[in-house]
């Protein structure tokens, strides 16, 4: 990493924080009777904040300085501690993974957001607010400012946060969530108002750095799958909420996210993926708890996402790297032998992925495993699975899914037990679903495949993790903070102590809502230390809406015809064909199969 970066922090907090509650800027307003360049001069001006803001939620913005400060907000932290990845230098070893946390690096989220992207949130909102032949442009910028602010509530609790035309305030995590929400549905209802009165659904496209098809219906795809990912998330502390909101966002006629190439991902605009660029420092390796489930699973993804060892007598083997070694400045850097990132799979132009639709899969999964929906658990939980593996193009996905293997134990090669322990497997659960298991089973499979689906996505990851305690990985080795408990691990990150200082009203608003002590031992809201059942609900999706459903996902699929299907894309609904035939229809014949399979029970049906 740059030494640079601590004068990055000094120069810039007073900046930063300034910009964290200030309110809307003054400096585009739109004036009348321009000639047609000015006019284009103008609209280049109203549009620039969506490149920092898109480049910022994956922060690599060159303006701020490339890769070495997405270290700092992401690579030092929430990679670590998802369980993704290590960063084999021995001098960082001694800071955030032995949880003796660096406030220059659990600032450096807060920080950057709050001083670089959020603001340009607040622009893109003051010029095109109130204008109505720019409402899709503004419905976009909502879309974004719950994706971008989310992780930051994600990760520190209580944020600063606004709803559209007001000025920022502090909000606790609750009422962020139900602030999400509702600037989703205000994001969504712009958009449609802008399509319904004969807007361009390609209006977009010169701008969008995370869509594929790069259309306004596609933002509404992606709301209502960011929609569904929130639900789940407060599922152990608003069960009512989180079933009114998944089943809204599965509900919609735009759909979520289905088919195996359909990702959110930043690319684009000279946008360098920052994870592959760290990675050519020799700092982005595979953490022990990755090498513990795909080394277990016999996971083909592994080595998509990571090499093969180099050291001597494991050349073919992943090698992972334990959190919290006792190492120090000076010490040989020997884990450096063990697998570092695949730069093949993830180059510097490859899209740095925030939502996959594998992951909404396993999202649809646990929903209907807690009653939300009538999807069944299984279907949705093999068809996750499998779009990942096509994703990642692996081929394997139907033994995978017949699977008993299990996690492997991690033993120290590299050092041979001397500076690293040997570490028993804390995962017990395969692959294959079990019908007869608990649903507490149940969940630990559809959330430890989740976890792999999101790859390399760490914000997602860890807060996964944190709000199920799944997968179950392994505990820091050398813990010297002394806050945190080494077997309840770390909660969060602690709000940025530049943020403390330049304004102390506000942060105490922001610890007294937060409930508890700011460092990371604290949970947040939706972390409540145990999955909760209780009030399952049982689903209650109309039938009527279940057969409008089971039509939209039809006519998606006969759009797109069986090629779509033979390359991997699960478009029809699982719901679909299991309540037609009332069984889970899981993903092991050949895709161009289900296609036969689904026209002949379309024709019988209406016969």
């Amino acid at each position: 990493m740059k030494n640079k970066c601590i004068i990055f922090l000094f120069c810039h907090s007073i900046l930063l924080l300034a910009a964290c509650t200030g309110g809307f800027e003054n400096d585009n307003e739109i004036k009348g009777g321009f000639s047609d360049d000015k006019k284009e001069i103008d609209f280049q001006n109203l549009t620039a904040p969506f490149e920092p803001i898109q480049s910022g939620i994956y922060f690599n913005i060159g303006s701020v300085g490339l890769n070495w400060v997405w270290q700092m907000t992401q690579s030092l932290n929430h990679d670590m501690f998802s369980g993704y990845f290590m960063d084999p230098i021995p001098k960082f070893m001694k800071s955030n993974a032995c949880y003796n946390l660096n406030s220059g690096w659990t600032n450096a989220a807060w920080q950057c957001t709050y001083g670089y992207v959020y603001t340009e949130v607040q622009k893109a909102e003051k010029n095109f607010y109130g204008n109505d032949n720019l409402k899709g442009y503004l419905g976009i910028t909502e879309i974004l400012k719950v994706e971008l602010m989310h992780r930051i509530a994600d990760t520190y609790g209580p944020l600063v946060y606004h709803q559209l035309g007001e000025t920022p305030r502090v909000y606790g995590q609750q009422e962020a969530y139900t602030r999400f929400f509702a600037d989703l549905d205000e994001g969504q209802q712009l958009i449609r108002e802008y399509l319904d009165e004969g807007g361009d659904n390609n209006k977009f496209k010169e701008y969008d750095m995370l869509t594929n098809g790069k259309t306004l219906k596609e933002w509404l795809k992606f709301a209502n799958s960011l929609r569904l990912r929130l639900a789940m998330r407060i599922s152990n502390v608003d069960a009512t909420l989180a079933k009114d909101q998944a089943t809204k966002a599965l509900n919609d006629n735009q759909g979520v996210l289905e088919g195996a190439r359909e990702t959110i991902a930043v690319m684009g605009k000279n946008y360098i993926n920052p994870l592959c660029a760290v990675a050519g420092w020799g700092e982005v390796y595979m953490n022990a708890s990755m090498e513990s489930i795909v080394n277990g699973y016999e996971d083909p993804r592994g080595k998509k996402w990571y090499n093969t060892a180099l050291l001597e007598g494991y050349q073919k083997q992943l090698l992972g790297i334990p959190i919290g070694l006792p190492m120090k400045d000076g010490d040989a850097n020997i884990y450096s032998f063990c697998s570092s990132l695949n730069t093949s799979t993830i180059g510097e132009k490859t899209g740095a992925v925030l939502m996959s639709a594998a992951e909404v899969w396993l999202l649809r999964a646990e929903a209907a495993l807690r009653g939300y929906t009538k999807e069944n658990p299984r279907t949705c939980y093999e068809y996750g699975v499998s779009t990942s593996f096509t994703q990642w193009d692996c081929a394997g996905a139907s033994e995978y899914l017949e699977s008993d293997k299990t996690p492997a134990d991690y033993k120290d090669v590299v050092s041979g037990g001397k500076v690293g322990k040997d570490m028993k497997a804390l995962i017990t659960i395969s692959p294959k679903w079990e019908e007869d298991a608990d649903i507490e089973t149940k969940l630990e499979k559809i959330i430890t495949q989740k976890w792999l689906a999101c790859w390399p996505e760490s914000y997602e990851a860890w807060a996964e993790q944190r709000r199920t305690g799944y997968p179950k990985l392994f505990k820091v080795q050398n813990n010297t903070g002394k806050v945190i408990d080494t077997d309840i691990m770390i909660r969060r990150l602690p709000f940025s102590t530049d943020a403390a200082t330049a304004d102390p009203a506000q942060y105490a608003t922001l610890t007294e809502k937060l409930g508890g002590a700011d460092n990371g031992a604290t949970r947040l809201w939706w972390d409540t230390g145990k999955n909760s059942f209780e009030n399952r609900l049982h689903a209650t999706v109309s039938p009527a809406i279940t057969m409008a459903t089971m039509l939209i996902s039809l006519i998606r699929i006969f759009k797109l015809g069986p090629d779509v299907s033979l390359n991997g894309s699960p478009t029809v609904s699982p719901t679909t064909v299991a309540l037609w035939t009332s069984l889970p229809l899981p993903p092991k014949l050949p895709s161009s199969t289900y296609f036969l399979i689904i026209c002949v029970i379309l024709s019988t049906s209406f016969l």
